[in-house]
């Protein structure tokens, strides 16, 4: 079993890579389809995202818990994960088709200047994004920590290869962009598989009671994701209702850079899921309040580092075009620095089999952030989305701090603040990082 620490810092390396290369394709996107084309792509994307989201059944999780735990063998897993994948797909679509011929849905894609036939083509991969997620968190669930980021990262950099290929060298605008997306999801889905048939064996046969258990398990976390889903990205939706496609440009990659520092909080509760649910009460109470501070410590400060470059950087990065998005970015900090944070505590509770304390917290942040959305877009435009945002999630970070202190009986300020003695850590960490390069020189020079 890899040790937490380096299973951080393979899946952080990964993340930083992945996060880099997703910032090339936006700034590619940005450049060449504009405020207007980039609004209007995000919207064709998140649509089929949305469909995905809610599909899952919460069966992502349930494999990552289960596998984890070593309840069922990873053949019946991997199973009943292509079944469910591939009919829930295919329920999806048809949902969308039903979608299609409601009024209100027709009006907002005409109004968005969605090309009917670009998001057909995107959501036609819903089932192959289903199979693709459900099995690799089988591989997240046997902390294969490197081979899941290698999807991770065949997945950016496809997408990237695609999106130069398709737009600088045939210069297909947002039709190319469809079409790099499709590709990409297309291969990503057969690189897993053939990553799964390395662990087990591959077959089509249902079991029953693995099924019932996901779904009692995954609907504990379904539907506090599916919430969460909703707090992060129904704002793009209400900014493309009230007010423009290029204005979902500029929110786009206003949200983009935000998230972008939830990158290693990210990354930490995806290696502390599955080591909680191996691990014993007393062990995750010492663990995770140590974790959790070290998180909110590392985003608070990269936030501060951001506040006086994001002028600059968007400028330099997407053009003065993006300048707009400024404004909602700052607004967005507060709230990407407690929900950044609070991402460690939430897979703790999750790996402790109590994920509903997660859903409830989605939940009362997004009984918050719709009524505010609806209130302040109209009157504030996209920073009215952002503020929103920052007020629903610092709102599901109380709910998640005041369930995990209770539960696990420490203390807010244990949770919550980095000490003198955790400082020990980066110390150590530079040591070692001088020691490797001097190292390294005298090899070099011998």
């Amino acid at each position: 079993m890899i040790s937490l620490f380096k299973s951080t810092t393979i899946t952080f390396s990964s993340r930083l890579l992945i996060f880099a290369l997703g910032i090339a394709a936006s700034i590619i996107l940005a450049r060449l389809l504009g405020p207007t084309g980039k609004g209007i792509y995000t919207l064709i994307i998140l649509i089929p995202g949305v469909l995905v989201k809610f599909g899952t059944l919460g069966i992502e999780a349930s494999n990552v818990y289960f596998t984890g735990n070593k309840k069922y063998e990873i053949k019946d897993i991997t199973s009943n994960s292509l079944i469910a994948g591939i009919s829930l797909g295919f329920i999806l679509i048809l949902l969308f088709w039903g979608m299609l011929h409601l009024g209100s849905f027709q009006n907002f894609i005409n109004s968005n200047k969605i090309n009917p036939f670009y998001l057909w083509i995107v959501v036609l991969t819903v089932p192959l994004s289903l199979v693709s997620g459900f099995l690799n968190n089988i591989i997240l669930g046997k902390e294969e920590i490197v081979k899941y980021n290698q999807v991770n990262i065949l997945s950016s950099t496809l997408q990237l290869i695609a999106i130069v290929f398709f737009l600088l060298v045939l210069r297909q605008g947002i039709f190319g962009a469809t079409l790099s997306y499709v590709f990409t999801v297309g291969v990503v889905t057969l690189f897993v598989i053939s990553l799964v048939k390395k662990i087990t064996e591959i077959h089509f046969s249902v079991n029953p009671k693995l099924l019932k258990e996901s779904i009692t398990y995954g609907g504990k976390a379904y539907f506090g994701n599916a919430a969460q889903f909703l707090n992060y990205r129904l704002d793009m939706f209400l900014v493309a209702f009230f007010l423009t496609p290029a204005t979902v440009g500029y929110y786009s990659i206003a949200v983009a850079i935000a998230e972008g520092l939830w990158m290693l909080p990210g990354v930490i509760a995806t290696v502390l899921f599955p080591r909680i649910s191996s691990l014993q009460d007393s062990e995750a109470n010492m663990l995770t309040p140590k974790v959790s501070r070290h998180a909110f410590f590392l985003i608070f400060i990269s936030s501060l580092v951001l506040i006086p470059l994001a002028k600059p950087l968007i400028r330099l990065l997407f053009g003065s075009a993006f300048l707009p998005s400024v404004t909602p970015l700052l607004i967005l900090l507060p709230g990407i620095i407690a929900l950044g944070g609070a991402k460690t505590i939430s897979a703790d509770l999750a790996g402790r089999g109590k994920p509903e304390i997660g859903t409830l917290a989605a939940f009362i942040s997004l009984a918050i952030n719709i009524p505010l959305n609806l209130l302040l877009i109209p009157r504030w435009g996209i920073s009215g989305a952002a503020f929103a945002s920052t007020v629903a999630y610092s709102l599901a970070t109380i709910v998640l701090i005041v369930a995990f202190t209770k539960i696990s009986k420490t203390s807010w300020g244990d949770t919550l603040l980095i000490k003198r003695s955790d400082f020990q850590v980066y110390s150590d960490l530079l040591s070692g990082f001088i020691g490797r390069v001097k190292s390294g020189k005298r090899v070099g020079n011998s």
